[in-house]
């Protein structure tokens, strides 16, 4: 089928870093695998050369992103509250991208759209409307409600009819975790035409046999029992607390050393929380990475952490824990929602409850003591990434939801 991906969120970039972008390239690319042929309209330049999707439209400058810009600067300058212009930058693209989009597409129509939704998106429902064809909507998150919860969201209230509206108007939807799909129920969606797709990870690239070589001896690991964080670093990722455990493994090794991988907003004060702790020279921050080197450094660390914080509504998906279980890692992670459907506790990983840093501590002395137990759980994860947590297993339920959309038109 020819098929439109819709995503309109200026902070998720095609070529970028996080989760959100790997996820666009991830799934646009196991969709082509598949056999379909997929157009991309995002604010943001397409990904690189090599990747199966195309560009619907051209990288040339983004109209509503100039003018969000002029605008910020104008509330700036005259100290007024001035967030409303990145949200405003969305509404504008809406307009803006639905009419180029129509034209570009009107030789070729798609016969689906699959729109991730996005904070005050709307243009895949808009273009399903057009072309008559299936919207199908990628959820990740309830976007108006983590935005009111984690920044000031100054147009709330049209965020939330936008959303809303996008949702109840879909053929389908897509949610990433059973729990997501419970909380879109709740939000009055119709839960029978929801459906759980996790996110998942590429068993190739992920290889346990790739080798971690490199990176010891860039980072001056040889011979270190290394236990290692891969993502962004904020603050619901419970680095901190992995950096106050990791104490209690140096009380046993003094020659362990703490890897971690990536960046973010917490960065500079997780630094200064090791630095306090006189540990600094056991933690190694490597600083944002591409995400093709995250095989690399997998393969240098003996134990892969991710130690979230609890939250009431776990709804995640997260794709560091395939990631890790991918690369055939001992994972040590927090129990809670989705995270405990894939890991169960002493077979493919070792879990623990949210917040607690002696628990933490002592699943990682586990790892540490029993070389044999990392092995063994390290094998099994991977196992059970490959059965069910694929980017393939991911495109393929995708599809069919896509296939009964369209039948059902």
């Amino acid at each position: 089928m020819n098929l439109l991906y819709v995503c309109s969120d200026f902070g998720i970039r095609p070529r970028g870093l996080k989760g959100a972008s790997i996820h666009l390239r991830a799934i646009t690319r196991a969709l082509s695998d598949a056999g379909h042929c997929v157009s991309l309209l995002n604010p943001n330049p397409a990904p690189e050369n090599g990747h199966p999707a195309t560009a619907l439209l051209p990288d040339d400058t983004c109209e509503p992103l100039v003018v969000a810009k002029r605008l910020r600067r104008w509330l700036k300058d005259r100290d007024l509250p001035h967030h409303a212009a990145d949200e405003l930058r969305t509404v504008l693209y809406n307009e803006w991208a639905i009419d180029k989009a129509k034209a570009a597409l009107s030789g070729d129509a798609p016969d689906a759209i699959v729109e991730r939704l996005s904070l005050f998106g709307c243009v895949g429902m808009e273009l399903s409307r057009r072309f008559n064809c299936p919207h199908v909507v990628e959820v990740n998150a309830l976007l108006s409600r983590e935005a009111a919860q984690y920044r000031n969201l100054e147009m709330s209230r049209l965020a939330e009819e936008i959303e809303l509206r996008v949702l109840q108007q879909a053929d389908a939807v897509i949610a990433v975790s059973s729990e997501l799909r419970q909380m879109l129920g709740s939000f009055g969606i119709d839960i029978n035409k929801i459906t759980v797709v996790p996110n998942g990870t590429d068993m190739a690239a992920f290889d346990p046999e790739t080798d971690g070589a490199s990176a010891r001896a860039e980072l001056g690991l040889n011979g270190n029992f290394v236990v290692g964080f891969a993502g962004s670093l904020k603050i619901w990722h419970g680095v901190d607390l992995l950096i106050t455990a990791f104490a209690e493994i140096l009380a046993e090794d003094d020659q362990a050393k703490l890897l971690i991988v990536g960046t973010g907003p917490v960065e500079d004060v997780l630094k200064k929380q090791a630095s306090l702790a006189g540990i600094a020279d056991s933690v190694i921050f490597t600083g944002g990475v591409e995400h093709s080197d995250i095989p690399r450094y997998l393969g240098a660390m003996d134990v892969a952490a991710a130690p979230f914080r609890a939250q009431d509504d776990f709804y995640f998906s997260p794709i560091k824990i395939f990631e890790y279980m991918a690369a055939g890692r001992c994972v040590v992670a927090s129990q809670l929602g989705q995270i405990e459907e894939v890991i169960a506790d002493r077979q493919t990983g070792l879990l623990c409850p949210p917040d607690d840093v002696n628990a933490l501590a002592e699943a990682l002395l586990s790892a540490l003591r029993d070389p044999n137990l990392r092995r063994d759980v390290g094998a099994a994860a991977r196992q059970r990434v490959a059965n069910q947590y694929t980017w393939q297993a991911a495109a393929k339920t995708t599809s069919d939801v896509i296939a009964r959309a369209v039948a059902n038109r």
